[in-house]
């Protein structure tokens, strides 16, 4: 039996909020100081995000048993963000990972700084797959003291 997207246009209100929230985090991510809180913050935003569109969608027919992946779930309710969820399941990796490190280690100010924005392109483009009005990220982009940033650090022998 394949399963099938169902949508739950009741939920919408609970989508929304956790949409706000997302953009609350995408907010800190802004005002971080380091690369760790800005890769954290990045991530919840957009776990949040996905959780809204679980949210409104649903799967009908039987389901597992036991916790899964949001990343390998959400392209099974809404397969136009497949390609958001396999980029963020590589990138954001579940389990042990530390914050500010991605698939490949430790993450450059650059490095957080891109995976922010593109935190705040799938938070927009949830909104708009939803039918929900954009989120508002309501901080300006903090910049991380030198002494946060890997590349920093290599070029003074502080990280490999």
């Amino acid at each position: 039996m394949v399963a099938v997207p169902v949508l739950h246009p009741e939920r919408l209100d609970a989508a929304l909020d956790l949409l706000t929230a997302a953009g609350e985090s995408l907010s800190g991510a802004h005002m971080a100081r380091s690369v760790a809180a800005r890769s954290a913050g990045t991530r919840v935003a957009v776990l949040r995000a996905a959780a809204a569109v679980l949210t409104v969608r649903d799967l009908a027919g039987p389901r597992g048993h036991g916790p899964v992946d949001v990343w390998r779930l959400l392209p099974r309710v809404a397969p136009e963000l497949t390609e958001w969820a396999d980029f963020f399941a590589t990138v954001l990796p579940e389990g042990g990972s530390r914050p500010g490190h991605g698939a490949s280690g430790p993450m450059s100010v650059r490095e957080v700084d891109d995976l922010l924005r593109q935190g705040e392109d799938f938070v927009r483009i949830v909104s708009g797959v939803l039918g929900l009005p954009p989120v508002r990220v309501t901080a300006d982009l903090v910049a991380i003291p030198p002494s946060h940033d890997l590349e920093d650090m290599r070029r003074r022998g502080e990280a490999g």
